[in-house]
């Protein structure tokens, strides 16, 4: 019952972040990025053009890993469905800043991948899916704090086991919102100034 839905969170984060970090890679790789960038397309929108595909497919992919949770598992859902989606929509989007920032950087899909994997794994292990982050050392809970995952770890577990309380989701989804801000802005900028 803990495992199955912190592992399809594990999992968005994986889908979120590739797709992302291989869009902008895969371009220049392939040289169709210089088509993009001679096209009458503004920066901002080629940016949008590469985070709505990502959001709609991790968004889905996550709700029917949660279905299969549910149904397939038979895993109980005690929380709010609505709070739970909107909290994955805010995770999904510091996800793809995250992935827009390593694509940004990145000449080829492999070292996307390998950008991509070398920030999940400490992601995973400092999210407090495999032990609690208030066993972790200090520096290493402050760091914990800016991983989206743990955040979004205690809401999808409350919501699937303790029917987490309104107030508690949102007090785990403002640093989300926080996350996704910084790491869209970021982002944005990043790809913007290798698209000038």
């Amino acid at each position: 019952w803990f495992v199955v839905p912190g592992l399809s969170a594990i999992l968005t984060t994986f889908i979120a972040m590739l797709l992302t970090a291989l869009s902008i890679a895969r371009e220049r790789e392939f040289g169709t990025f210089d088509q993009l960038l001679v096209s009458p397309c503004t920066p901002m929108e080629i940016i949008i053009a590469k985070m709505v595909p990502a959001f709609l497919i991790s968004v889905l992919l996550a709700c029917a890993m949660m279905a299969a949770a549910v149904f397939g598992f038979g895993i109980p859902f005690t929380g709010s469905f609505p709070l739970l989606l909107l909290c994955l929509m805010l995770f999904v989007l510091s996800l793809i800043g995250i992935g827009l920032m390593i694509s940004s950087f990145c000449a080829t899909q492999q070292q996307a991948i390998m950008g991509t994997f070398s920030f999940v794994v400490p992601t995973v292990l400092l999210s407090g899916f495999a032990t609690p982050v208030s066993n972790m050392p200090v520096f290493l809970q402050w760091i914990a704090e800016a991983v989206p995952l743990k955040h979004f770890l205690i809401i999808i577990h409350g919501c699937f086991l303790k029917a987490l309380p309104p107030g508690e989701i949102i007090a785990n989804a403002w640093p989300l919102l926080v996350i996704a801000v910084i790491t869209l802005g970021l982002a944005v900028r990043f790809v913007r100034s290798r698209l000038q």
